[in-house]
């Protein structure tokens, strides 16, 4: 495990104040096209995840940021997501647009997850959380980035995520973020881009204070990236 210095200088290395795209046309991670489908609507997309869900003022708040960058940037992203679906994941699982691929994970993972709980009950906590910056997911969508406020919320936060990494490992270091919105799958042009950071750099000029919850820490399946199904809180 990351120590918290390490954690922080990772995440300070590419969550910037300042978005900077490439000077051409925007072209996205060929991830987009499974979870978006060719009216920019979202696909089905079959998975499961372990998440915190936010508050409803939260919520409120993160739908405001998108808000504004519908407004400004439409042209950038696709369909949007639901705010009720905002959410903070603190470990990915499985996931695949073809169902058969990934339905006898998802149910190894839930049955694990059962058990793994089971001899490390997930302790009631609170977790002090801070936003960083809204920045670039690997040309995916937008995301708004978060970091523990100290060593001791950080190492809360890990434990719970070793919980769950004891059922799936993953091959990259945890990164956590709140997503914003997706990008169009047919890319934005070199203007869109200059408009997209004009308004991004503007928001980044805010940042604030988040309490995370176990009560609210859930173990949920997915059919697309905008259509959750709480199945049980750890």
């Amino acid at each position: 495990m990351e120590s918290y210095i390490e954690f922080l200088n990772r995440i300070n290395s590419f969550q910037k104040s300042e978005l900077v795209l490439d000077n051409s046309n925007f072209n996205p991670n060929a991830s987009v096209f499974s979870k978006v489908d060719d009216n920019n609507k979202f696909s089905l997309f079959y998975g499961d995840t372990v998440v915190f869900e936010l508050s409803s003022n939260l919520k409120k708040s993160i739908a405001e940021i998108v808000d504004k960058l519908y407004e400004y940037a439409p042209e950038c992203f696709c369909d949007r997501l639901v705010s009720n679906t905002f959410h903070m994941t603190l470990h990915d699982l499985s996931n695949s647009p073809v169902l058969d691929e990934v339905s006898s994970e998802v149910f190894k993972n839930e049955i694990n997850l059962i058990e793994k709980l089971k001899s490390t009950p997930v302790e009631k906590q609170t977790i002090k959380m801070k936003s960083t910056y809204i920045f670039n997911m690997v040309n995916t969508s937008l995301v708004l980035g978060l970091y523990p406020i100290d060593a001791t919320e950080y190492t809360k936060l890990m434990n719970l995520y070793n919980i769950v990494n004891y059922v799936k490992s993953l091959p990259y270091p945890f990164t956590p973020h709140i997503t914003l919105a997706y990008y169009n799958r047919n890319g934005f042009s070199e203007v869109s881009a200059r408009k997209l950071e004009a308004i991004v750099n503007e928001l980044n000029k805010n940042s604030f204070e988040i309490e995370l919850n176990t009560n609210d820490l859930v173990y949920q399946k997915f059919t697309s990236m905008n259509d959750y199904t709480s199945i049980f809180t750890l």
